[in-house]
């Protein structure tokens, strides 16, 4: 029953202007995630038991509710719980946008959320080159990497699968899709990485609409500490591949912590 429904959940931030561009937005961030990424800001919300009763999370986005016109639901990984779907229709019967978080994973859940209608627009991370399982894996934390804290049981195809599933479903319904890169200085994002997904994006994502972020990944906050002393990616650097992404897609922006978002 949704009355006896719980959410693993880790926190609120009642007004953002942040989380979806253009809208002030009430984020709910859940806890658990399917990945374990080394560069991963948000680790302290990858573990650990913080139950509360839907109601209790209701009433967040209720208090929010004259103030903002949307809401985010983050993580952790939202789409991991299905705790999002009764929150997406209290959101909705309250007249609010909703967004959604995502790494893909759960591409079952974001048809059911399409499906229903109960979602406007879905983020989804692209965090390697699809058509690299190795890397992708890496970048997920797959078991057979170092730094991965707990194992990761979906292989590296698995993870491409259901993120490529996904971002088909967001595609095909016609809903405001953006998608994502982090890009970590000798990590992830180089410049032909950074081609291969914008590649790939313009290849299988009909929506001319899709806008491409590429993500000032901020080490010094990284889930593996040996990540933590890369030099982060300058403005500059990442403007120059966002100028690579624009080869091949229309809109494409720039996110970092010198000057926000940014159109490329």
């Amino acid at each position: 029953m949704v009355a006896l429904m719980k959410i693993n959940y880790a926190g609120t931030v009642p007004l953002s202007t942040l989380d979806w561009t253009g809208k002030a937005a009430v984020t709910i961030f859940f806890r658990g995630c399917p990945l374990r990424c080394p560069y991963c800001q948000n680790h302290p919300y990858l573990e650990g038991a913080g139950l509360v009763e839907l109601d209790f999370v209701k009433e967040q986005i209720k208090i929010s509710k004259p103030f903002v016109s949307a809401v985010v639901f983050s993580g952790g990984e939202p789409l991991m719980q299905g705790a999002v779907i009764p929150l997406a229709e209290f959101a909705k019967s309250l007249g609010l946008a909703v967004g959604i978080h995502t790494n893909g994973c759960y591409p079952e859940r974001a048809a059911e959320l399409a499906e229903r209608k109960l979602v406007d627009k879905f983020f989804i991370d692209i965090k390697a080159p699809l058509d690299d399982p190795e890397l992708y894996g890496k970048v997920a934390g797959w078991k057979e990497y170092k730094g991965a804290s707990i194992v990761v049981n979906k292989t590296p195809e698995e993870i491409i699968a259901a993120v490529a599933k996904t971002i088909e479903t967001a595609d095909t319904s016609g809903l405001e899709l953006e998608l994502r890169t982090t890009v970590i200085r000798d990590f992830v994002g180089n410049e032909k990485e950074i081609s291969s997904i914008a590649a790939w994006i313009s290849e299988h994502v009909k929506n001319r609409e899709v806008t491409y972020v590429l993500q000032q990944g901020i080490p010094e906050h990284s889930l593996e500490e040996g990540l933590r002393k890369n030099r982060v990616l300058e403005r500059e650097e990442l403007l120059e591949l966002g100028k690579i992404a624009k080869g091949f897609l229309e809109k494409v922006r720039i996110r970092t912590k010198e000057e926000g978002e940014e159109i490329v």
